[in-house]
């Protein structure tokens, strides 16, 4: 069994109460999340770099079919891996920012959008069913004037639990989320693999994330994360887990507000540290 899916597999196990299982997956520079209702219902948000990486990532956890695949915008390092994603798997719906690309991988996805006539939604400020979970999404700036600030927000709440996904918005886009309104989060997903133009003291205050997982590739070449995103985060974060470091993340939320957040270590076993409810602080 690959590590990918022992990992998601005995965290799951390990779960005494229904709960929505978000996993980060390990895809280099890039981000790949997958989220997991308690009754079944599954999302992909984003597909890394890589043409077919992401997908053998799915089969390897038992995935063999999705309710929502989410580009939060459209470079490479964040669709690069859907096109397979959509070739292989059956996917319910697919959404996106709605603003075209001017690149190959960005033409060849949205043929295959096409070709395998999953129906398209372009994102707008409205909530997404999923199971027994609700995703809020967060719509684009709409004066954005390049790919990052028009990133795709999502806010996924399950009771008490809510998880901040943002793709690479960028600090005005930052700033046109808090006009919208976002909430204080269990867990966020650092902006742009966390780079600087990723996060402002705004932001951090308003949101104060418990957990941030920043999705990034070792001996990156944009020196990510940034050493001040660090210490931003260090004011509200008890941990800040990164995928360059700990692999694939997975969190199980429940609905008190309380969650595990499970790495392994160098030699295959399971690492969980649980963060109780919010209260209980």
């Amino acid at each position: 069994m690959s590590l990918c899916a022992a990992l998601f597999l005995a965290a799951a196990a390990a779960a005494d109460t229904p709960a929505v299982h978000i996993t980060f997956l390990d895809v280099g520079q890039g981000d790949a999340t997958l989220i997991e209702s308690s009754d079944g219902r599954r999302a992909l948000v984003d597909g890394g770099r890589a043409t077919w990486d992401v997908r053998a990532m799915l089969e390897d956890m038992g995935v063999d079919t999705l309710d929502l695949v989410v580009a939060t915008h459209a470079d490479l390092d964040h669709i690069g891996g859907l096109d397979g994603v959509l070739i292989e798997l059956p996917v319910l719906a697919y959404l996106d920012n709605g603003v075209p690309h001017n690149t190959s991988a960005y033409r060849e996805l949205m043929d295959v959008v096409e070709w395998s006539g999953v129906p398209y939604w372009t994102a707008t400020a409205h909530t997404i069913a999923l199971g027994d979970v609700t995703l809020r999404v967060l719509p684009p700036l709409p004066e954005a004037l390049e790919q990052n600030n028009a990133s795709v927000g999502l806010v996924v709440e399950y009771g008490a639990f809510r998880v901040l996904l943002i793709g690479d918005a960028e600090q005005d886009e930052l700033n046109y989320f808090l006009r919208l309104g976002v909430p204080t989060v269990s867990v966020m997903k650092a902006s742009h693999h966390g780079a600087r133009n990723g996060v402002t003291p705004g932001w951090v205050q308003a949101t104060r994330p418990r957990v941030v997982v920043i999705s990034v590739g070792a001996n990156n070449s944009y020196g990510h994360p940034d050493p001040y995103t660090l210490r931003y985060y260090g004011v509200t974060a008890g941990v800040i887990y990164r995928t360059d470091q700990d692999g694939e993340i997975l969190i199980s939320g429940r609905r008190d507000g309380s969650f595990d957040v499970t790495t392994w270590d160098e030699d295959g076993n399971p690492v969980t540290r649980t963060f109780p409810p919010p209260e209980a602080r």
